[in-house]
């Protein structure tokens, strides 16, 4: 019903104290009714998000899962595609095997090694400070020694000028 004006009547606008007082009350009573409604309603949205956030990562692992295994099954595919096009093997089998054993017994007759030796493992040259500090006394490691104090004493002295 909308607002009429001059149809109002004013003794029916007035409440008592007691009718606003129980009114009061009934309104108090709503509200915490509402509010302990909230509150529930609020605990069941909380779970619900963590079941749906559970579910989610559930569904994206597996189509991560889904999606490693379509593209090993695209590899096996290439892969088997691309044996089919390779020639058969020449030595392989067993025919393979004697042609092996026969080829090793042929080296082996023959003294040949099938693997490579190690190389020697050298030494530092002469003319270096290790070899010099390893009691190397020829001209080469004495010539180094002697240019080494050499320039020792020079740059000895280039550092006592500057500071001078």
């Amino acid at each position: 019903m909308s607002y009429q004006h001059g149809k109002s009547n004013p003794g029916a606008m007035i409440q008592t104290v007691e009718q606003a007082r129980r009114r009061n009350a009934e309104l108090r009573i709503e509200l915490s009714a509402l509010l302990t409604e909230n509150a529930q309603i609020e605990a069941r949205i909380k779970t619900m998000r963590a079941d749906l956030t559970m579910a989610y990562r559930k569904l994206a692992r597996q189509i991560r899962d889904m999606d490693a295994v379509q593209a090993q099954a695209e590899l096996v595919a290439a892969s088997k595609r691309f044996a089919s096009t390779l020639p058969p093997p020449i030595y392989g089998g067993r025919e393979g095997l004697q042609a092996a054993t026969e080829e090793m017994l042929a080296h082996e007759q023959r003294g040949l090694k099938l693997a490579k030796a190690p190389r020697p493992v050298k030494g530092p040259s002469c003319g270096t400070g290790r070899k010099y500090d390893q009691g190397c006394r020829c001209g080469e490691c004495v010539a180094w020694k002697a240019a080494k104090d050499t320039r020792r004493q020079a740059s000895k002295k280039l550092r006592e000028q500057a500071a001078a």
